[in-house]
C-alpha cells in the first residue's frame, strides 16, 4: 500500500508542479521585488511539535479519487527561512497532525513561497522533493536565489557606465538575493540626476542563481520652471516672479548644477547657485551653494531700509534606509551668513546707519518618506546650532540651539484626498529675525499676510480636504489653518487661525496653478501692513519646461 501511495503521490505532483523537472528557481522580472522592508528573526528550521506514534495512520487516508496521507511532522530543508513572529510555524501547523490531500501540497508550497518573498527574499520557491512518506514525515525544500552576474546591459544616460556599476557593489555574486539590497541599489541609481534605472532578473548560469541586468535610460538634462505668485509682503513687494533651472550631469558622473532667482514688485532680489556631486558608492551626495539677497523697504516717512545678505553653504545627504516604499536620509551641513542692514534717513543731515551681522550655523537631522497604498507621508527633524555676532552687540548675539520639524500626511480615497500638514520650531533663547518662526502667509495661516505673527518657537498646522471636480487635473479644496508663536524677547505668545476654500490645477510636467481664499477665525487685526483685512486671496502659477 505504501508503494502504491508513493506512486500516486509522485504522479499527482508531476501534474500539479511541472516546474520540478527543471530548475526550481523561476524567472522573475523587476515586479518580483516586494515592496516592504522586513526584520528577519526567528529559528532557521521549523519542525512542528511531534505527535504521539499512536496518532500516525499509514497508507492512503483519502479516497482513490482524492488520495491523501497522514502528516505527523513537516521539516523544511534547503535555505533556512527565519520565522517572523511565528508566521511560518502557523503555515506549517495548518498541514500537520492531519490527513493532507495530495492536491493540498501545492497550496502548502505556495504559502511557504509567498512567506519567503514577503520576508524579503526576492526570488524564492518551496517544493516537495521526491520522497517516500514514512512515519508521517514530510519534507519541503526551500530554494532562495543567489546572485549570478550583475551588470549594466543598457545605458542611454549621460552618466558613465563605470559610475553606474559602482552603485551595484553591494550585489555580490554568490550572495543571497534580498529585496533590501536590490532595492537600495536601484533607488540610489534612480536618485542620480537625469537617470531612470530598472532591474531585469533572469535565470543565472547555474541552478539556484539569478542574473541582474540593469537598464539605464536618460532623463532630460534640463529641468526648468518659472513662477509668479502674490506671496510677498506689503513692504517687500506682494507680487513675485522667479525661475529655477537644474542642469543634470554636466560632469557625466551624476552631478547637478541648480540656478534659481526671484524678484518682487518692490525691489527685493534673491538668487542662488548650487552644485551637488555623488560621494562614494552608497548614495551620499555632497554640495556647495552660494546665495545673495538684496532688499529696499519704504516702511515709513523717516527712513528707507536697505539690506544685503550673502550665504555660503556646504552640505551633505546620506541614505540610511531605502526600499520601494520607505526612505530615510541623514542631512548635515554648515552655513556662513553675512548680513548688512542700512537705514537711509530722509533728513539730509542725518548720516546713513549700517549694522552688520555674521552667523555660523551647523545642522544635522533626518528626512524621510513613506509610500503605501493610498497613503503618503513625508517628514523631517533637524537640529541647528548657530553663533550670531552683530556690530555693536544685540540681545540675540551669541550661541543658540533650535530644533525644527515638519510632517505631511496624505490619504487618497477615490475622488477625495485628505491632507494634514504640521511644522514647528523649538529654541533655547531669543533669536535674530532670520532664524525666527513665522506664522502668516501663503504657506502658513493663509488668512494673514506674509510674516504676520512670529516667534522664536512656534508651530503651524493645516488640515485640507480636496475633491476632484470632473475636469482633468482640477481639484476643489477646503482648509483650516492654525498657528502659534512664542516671542521670548518680547515676552508674549499668540495664536492665529483661519479657514478657506481653494482650487488646484495640475498638468504633470507642464502647469501647476493654485488659488486660495482665506478668512480669519476670531482673529486680531493685521500687524504686517497698515490696513486690516478679514479675508485674503492667494495665487501661485508655475510653468514647467
Amino acid at each position: 500500500m505504501t508503494k502504491i501511495m508513493y506512486a500516486t503521490m509522485m504522479f499527482s505532483l508531476a501534474l500539479a508542479c511541472p516546474a520540478l523537472a527543471q530548475s526550481p528557481i523561476p524567472t522573475f522580472d523587476k515586479e518580483a521585488v516586494t515592496v516592504h522592508p522586513y526584520n528577519r528573526t526567528g529559528r532557521q528550521d521549523v519542525i512542528v511539535d511531534e505527535a504521539t506514534s499512536e496518532a500516525y495512520l499509514p497508507g492512503n487516508t483519502g479516497t482513490d479519487r482524492e488520495p491523501a496521507f497522514f502528516v505527523r511532522q513537516i521539516t523544511l530543508t534547503g535555505f533556512p527561512l527565519p520565522d517572523e513572529q511565528g508566521r511560518l510555524k502557523e503555515i506549517v501547523n495548518a498541514y500537520s497532525g492531519r490527513s493532507v490531500k495530495v492536491s493540498e501540497l501545492k497550496e502548502l508550497t505556495d504559502a511557504i513561497t509567498k512567506y519567503a518573498k514577503s520576508s524579503g527574499y526576492t526570488v524564492a520557491q518551496a517544493v516537495v522533493p521526491p520522497q517516500e512518506i514514512a512515519g508521517g514525515q514530510l519534507e519541503i525544500k526551500v530554494y532562495v536565489a543567489a546572485y549570478d552576474e550583475v551588470r549594466i546591459t543598457q545605458n542611454t544616460s549621460d552618466v558613465a557606465d563605470s559610475v553606474l556599476q559602482g552603485y551595484l557593489y553591494r550585489l555580490k555574486q554568490g550572495e543571497v538575493m534580498t529585496d533590501r539590497e536590490l532595492e537600495l541599489a536601484m533607488n540610489n541609481l534612480n536618485d542620480l540626476p537625469g537617470v531612470t534605472a530598472r532591474a531585469v532578473l533572469r535565470p543565472g548560469r547555474e541552478e539556484g542563481t539569478t542574473s541582474v541586468d540593469v537598464e539605464v535610460e536618460r532623463r532630460p538634462v534640463w529641468n526648468n520652471y518659472v513662477f509668479t505668485d502674490n506671496g510677498g509682503g506689503y513692504y517687500s513687494g506682494r507680487y513675485r516672479y522667479g525661475f529655477h533651472t537644474e542642469i543634470n550631469n554636466p560632469g557625466g558622473d551624476g552631478d547637478k548644477v541648480t540656478l534659481s532667482g526671484m524678484m518682487s514688485s518692490h525691489d527685493v532680489k534673491n538668487y542662488s547657485v548650487r552644485y551637488e556631486t555623488p560621494a562614494g558608492r552608497g548614495g551620499t551626495r555632497l554640495g556647495a551653494a552660494f546665495s545673495q539677497s538684496e532688499y529696499e523697504l519704504h516702511t515709513n516717512s523717516l527712513y528707507t531700509s536697505l539690506g544685503r545678505s550673502r550665504g555660503i553653504s556646504l552640505y551633505g545627504m546620506t541614505p540610511l534606509y531605502r526600499d520601494r516604499m520607505n526612505r530615510l536620509t541623514a542631512m548635515y551641513g554648515y552655513d556662513r551668513r553675512d548680513m548688512e542692514d542700512s537705514y537711509r534717513f530722509r533728513a539730509a543731515s542725518w548720516p546713513e546707519l549700517k549694522v552688520g551681522k555674521r552667523a555660523d550655523v551647523w545642522h544635522a537631522g533626518l528626512s524621510g518618506s513613506q509610500y503605501y497604498p493610498n497613503e503618503f507621508t513625508q517628514y523631517d527633524l533637524i537640529y541647528w546650532y548657530g553663533d550670531m555676532d552683530t556690530d555693536g552687540s544685540a540681545y540675540y548675539d551669541g550661541a543658540y540651539h533650535k530644533l525644527t520639524g515638519s510632517l505631511l500626511k496624505i490619504w487618497y480615497d477615490g475622488l477625495w484626498n485628505y491632507r494634514v500638514r504640521f511644522q514647528g520650531q523649538l529654541a533655547n533663547r531669543a533669536l535674530d529675525g532670520s532664524e525666527q518662526f513665522y506664522l502668516g502667509g501663503m504657506n502658513g495661516v493663509r488668512a494673514y499676510g506674509n510674516n504676520d505673527g512670529y516667534g522664536d518657537a512656534g508651530w503651524l498646522g493645516s488640515v485640507e480636504i480636496r475633491r476632484q471636480t470632473g475636469v482633468e487635473g482640477l481639484e476643489a479644496a477646503a482648509f483650516i489653518d492654525e498657528g502659534y508663536g512664542n516671542n521670548k524677547a518680547a515676552g508674549y505668545s499668540e495664536h492665529l487661525s483661519g479657514w478657506g476654500l481653494g482650487l488646484r490645477y495640475s498638468k504633470p510636467n507642464d502647469w501647476y496653478v493654485q488659488l486660495d481664499w482665506a478668512r480669519k477665525i476670531d482673529g486680531r487685526r493685521d500687524w504686517s501692513e497698515p490696513t486690516d483685512h478679514d479675508d485674503r486671496w492667494w495665487f501661485q502659477v508655475y510653468k514647467m519646461f
